[in-house]
C-alpha cells in the first residue's frame, strides 16, 4: 500500500490524475524512510534514472551477469539509495512547490528543503530542486522515467 505524505504542497490543476497525485505523495513519504529501498525502486520504469548532484543510477539493480573483474556500473537505484541512507540515517523532505512544464503533467519541477540528522546526532539542512519525468506504463500506471535532484547546503 502506498504511503501517504502529509506535507504535500498544492499541485497545479493540470495534475488531475489521482494516480500521479498518489505517486508523488508516495515518493515523498518513501523518501523519508530508509526501510523500503525496493519499493522506492518500484516507482521507476525498468530503465529509470535517478540522480542526486553527481551520483547517478540507472535501472533497478546491477545486472546479475556482471563479471567480477568488470568495474561496477554506477547504475542501480537500490544500491545508490542504500548508499545515500548509510551516511544520513534520518531525513525530512518538505516540498514547497511543484510545477509542470507547460500543461504537461508528466514533466515536473519541484523545490523544497530537507533536514538531515546525522549518526553523531547533529542536524543540517539544505535546499533542493528536482526534475521529474514520468511515463505511463503498459497498465496505465505512472512511473518515474527520470529524477534529477540538486541539493545545495
Amino acid at each position: 500500500m502506498p504511503r501517504k505524505f502529509h506535507k504535500m504542497p498544492g499541485l497545479p490543476d493540470v495534475i488531475n490524475d489521482p494516480k500521479i497525485q498518489e505517486l508523488l505523495s508516495h515518493y515523498y513519504a518513501t523518501s523519508n524512510h530508509d526501510s523500503d529501498h525496493e519499493g522506492f525502486a518500484d516507482m521507476f520504469t525498468a530503465d529509470g534514472e535517478y540522480s542526486m548532484n553527481d551520483r547517478k543510477a540507472k535501472g533497478r539493480e546491477a545486472p546479475l551477469n556482471q563479471q567480477a573483474n568488470q568495474s561496477p556500473t554506477p547504475t542501480e537505484i537500490i544500491n545508490l539509495r542504500r548508499g545515500l541512507w548509510s551516511h544520513i540515517p534520518t531525513r525530512d523532505h518538505t516540498p514547497h512547490q511543484i510545477y509542470t512544464h507547460g500543461r504537461d503533467p508528466l514533466q515536473l519541477m519541484a523545490r523544497g528543503d530537507i533536514k538531515y540528522k546525522h549518526h553523531m546526532g547533529h542536524e543540517t539542512s539544505s535546499e533542493w530542486a528536482a526534475y521529474y519525468q514520468l511515463k505511463m506504463d503498459e497498465h496505465g500506471e505512472p512511473k518515474f522515467r527520470k529524477i534529477h535532484i540538486i541539493a545545495v547546503s
